[in-house]
């Protein structure tokens, strides 16, 4: 009988233990965080069934700063003003928002190059020969660890009716801390 009371109690108390096991330990800076949280949230330590919301703040708010500490302005920039140049060529106002976006993320000058023919392009006039068709696969360009602009593995472009794709180099520079394009290169 003191055999069964005992197998009967180590059955009980074995799911519990088990959960129990199951739980990750937590590490040094995750048990600062959540007591930080609870030091700043006063809803936190009122009521047991708060503390799992404010567990997932605490566990949102660094997921939220990562993008920002790995932000990277100048393909924000490079982005923009390839979306700005494909967007161009459409009529009414997403043509004219195409070509607002083109020209906030460009430089003064801007000097295009495709497969050997050079041409600049005028933002301001809201003309061009070229056409953005689509890109795809940027890449940072530095030269002895400074960003000097991006690279592109693919980028489509018409001039006039010949088509043309191959790698292209956005050359750019910070000005004022914003980044512009002053050149593409596609090859």
């Amino acid at each position: 009988m003191h055999k069964t009371l005992v197998l009967a109690a180590l059955l009980a108390v074995s799911p519990a233990f088990a959960e129990e096991q199951a739980k990750p330990t937590p590490t040094p800076d995750k048990v600062e965080k959540q007591e930080d949280a609870a030091k700043a949230s006063p809803a936190a330590t009122s009521t047991p069934a708060a503390a799992p919301a404010a567990a997932a703040t605490t566990a949102a708010a660094p997921a939220a700063a990562v993008p920002a500490a790995e932000s990277r302005p100048y393909v924000d920039a490079a982005v923009a003003f390839l979306k700005g140049l494909a967007h161009s060529n459409r009529s009414g106002d997403a043509g004219d928002q195409g070509w607002a976006e083109a020209k906030d993320n460009a430089g003064e000058k801007v000097t295009l190059k495709i497969a050997g023919k050079e041409m600049a392009l005028d933002l301001a006039a809201r003309k061009s020969d070229a056409r953005v068709i689509k890109f795809q696969k940027i890449s940072t360009l530095r030269a002895e660890g400074t960003v000097k602009g991006v690279t592109l593995e693919n980028v489509q472009t018409q001039i006039g009716s010949e088509a043309h794709s191959g790698k292209a180099t956005l050359m750019m520079s910070e000005k004022d801390g914003k980044w512009v394009v002053d050149s593409v290169e596609v090859e």
